[in-house]
């Protein structure tokens, strides 16, 4: 019996969805994040290059 039952297919499989693009606010908001942590760490830098002192 217990051969039967791994024989047997599901009755019906969800077909695989294709690539779905993201949509268009996450990729902007992913950008603007980008460009936010680029500037912080080169402030970063140069206040440590500048001797950390203000």
């Amino acid at each position: 019996m217990e051969n039967e039952e791994l024989n047997q297919q599901p009755e019906e499989l969800e077909p695989r969805q294709g690539y779905t693009p993201r949509p268009a606010w996450q990729v902007w908001a992913a950008r603007i994040g980008l460009v936010i942590m680029i500037i912080s760490v080169i402030l970063y830098y140069w206040h440590i290059a500048s001797g950390g002192m203000q």
